[in-house]
């Protein structure tokens, strides 16, 4: 175990190969309390467990390999709210049981006991404080509970979206430098909380509806309508906000405006009438002949109407035009052997994980060919390897989450 402490600022590594047992982890975050038991690491397991943050909220890390790992954890503290990226974790609580399996983020009140068992996971999470996370949330004028505070977990309209790894993501640089402390560190901290309070509802509120509820239907209604573009009230009317309250949550928990989210969205639903090479996907579409005009026959049914502002708004998030994804679409059928089906799997398993750290020989795997034939396969029909699309692809999410207001048509 490796430890160091500024101002309250604290970063912890416990290895397998380190002078303490598995059981170490829980004794040195809790203060060595007892609410941790029956914690275990078979003699096999190989893992690195790493702790960064302060008593408000820490991120961790957990890398495992071979062997089983489990115990109770009792009530505590503070929250968790994780993700796996491998492997598979039991969770056994008094009324229910969870397998957590890579995808979307599982969240762990503080006050619920459980036991766990785990084999060969590798995972990111938060962990919150308690009474950190209930001054968040009076800041914000929520309705919290006497009692416990319980969540429900996120929904998959909202869980897709993956609003806290992106702000992690964004924030991470910050949160693991020990210069950055006091109200700088707490005001990054608060972020993270308010975005947790924002996408997990909050269980045992009698009538009122959590926002994080109203969020799951705003973007539930933006999805059903969006070849519709509808309005800001209206959706702001569908969802039971204000149209301030839909703005507010919309820009503190996805970084972006509802008007843009919409955008986004359209735009979304384009590429993926490009990649699946399908002209006639959409009801009621003129078809045109010619692959410019299937492009421009899609993009209309989505509501863009000027083509030079479509292609301009379709590269700054995709990181390329819309004629280049059609092209890649056109020997798409696995059926047919094509290697652009080979490079379309692989561009899709790197949008999937932008937030991962991603190897080439990860995508080779998910497109099904070798590394040094993928590297053939992306040169010959992008003229950039694998990992330039990489980098190029996380410069659009990048330039995306940062832009400003605006529509392409």
């Amino acid at each position: 175990m490796d430890d160091s402490a500024v101002n309250g600022f604290r970063r912890l590594r416990f290895t397998d190969g380190a002078d303490s047992d598995y059981s170490a982890i829980f004794r040195s975050e809790y203060g060595g309390s007892d609410f941790a038991s029956d914690t275990f690491a078979t003699d096999d397991a190989r893992y690195e467990y790493t702790v960064v943050g302060d008593d408000d909220l820490t991120l961790r890390t957990m890398r495992a390999e071979g062997g089983r790992r489990g115990g109770v954890i009792g009530p505590r503290e503070d929250h968790v709210v994780f993700w796996l990226t491998t492997g598979r974790l039991e969770m056994h609580f008094a009324d229910r049981t969870r397998v957590v399996e890579p995808g979307s983020p599982y969240i762990a009140s503080a006050s619920e006991a459980y036991r766990f068992e785990s084999e060969s996971t590798a995972y990111n999470g938060v962990h919150v404080a308690d009474r950190f996370l209930r001054s968040v949330g009076r800041d914000l004028g929520f309705r919290l509970p006497e009692g416990p505070l319980l969540f429900e977990q996120q929904d998959a309209a909202v869980a897709r979206h993956e609003p806290l790894r992106h702000l992690i993501r964004a924030l991470g640089p910050a949160l693991v430098d020990p210069r950055v402390l006091g109200p700088m560190r707490t005001a990054l901290n608060r972020r993270l909380a308010v975005v947790i309070l924002d996408t997990f509802p909050i269980r045992n509120r009698g009538d009122d509806v959590p926002v994080a509820n109203r969020l799951r239907d705003a973007i539930r209604f933006i999805e059903a309508h969006a070849a519709e573009r509808p309005a800001v009230p209206t959706i702001a009317e569908a969802c039971g906000l204000s149209q301030r309250g839909l703005q507010d949550v919309f820009a503190r928990t996805l970084g972006t405006s509802p008007h843009r989210f919409l955008r986004d969205h359209r735009l979304d639903r384009v590429r993926e009438e490009l990649l699946r090479g399908d002209p006639g996907g959409s009801a009621d579409r003129a078809a045109g002949p010619g692959a410019a005009a299937d492009i421009a026959s899609i993009a209309r049914h989505w509501g863009f109407t000027n083509p030079g502002r479509f292609a301009e708004a379709y590269r700054e998030r995709f990181g390329e035009g819309p004629a280049a994804t059609k092209r890649a679409s056109l020997g798409a059928r696995p059926d047919t052997g094509r290697a652009s089906w080979r490079v379309r799997r692989a561009v899709a398993y790197i949008e999937e994980h932008l937030d991962d750290d991603l190897a080439l020989g990860d995508i080779a795997a998910a497109a099904g060919v070798l590394p040094r034939r993928l590297q053939q396969l992306f040169r010959a029909e992008r003229g950039e390897s694998p990992m330039a699309c990489v980098r190029a692809l996380r410069a659009a999410a990048e330039r995306n989450a940062s832009a400003g207001n605006g529509d392409a048509a």
